[in-house]
């Protein structure tokens, strides 16, 4: 199954090629967890904030063919 990655802030180097860093297209099998997808990019076990098709999921969800997953750190500003 096909689903999109975007990962965002200082996370988009772990699938960064040449530089670009722009969402890619992972080709995985089915049953994959967020969190197994996650473990593959090899991010930092840190606390970050994941959506899979524009809503807030959690890592134990499977992902399915054509979903949309977006990873960003932790946010903070004033």
């Amino acid at each position: 199954m096909k689903v999109d990655v975007a990962l965002f802030a200082s996370l988009s180097e772990y699938h960064s090629v040449d530089g670009d860093t722009r969402t890619r297209t992972y080709d995985l099998a089915e049953g994959t967890t967020i969190a197994d997808l996650i473990s593959v990019l090899g991010l930092p076990d840190q606390p970050r904030i994941v959506f899979v098709d524009s809503r807030h999921a959690e890592e134990s969800a499977p992902l399915h063919e054509g979903q949309r997953l977006a990873i960003f750190p932790p946010v903070a500003g004033g």
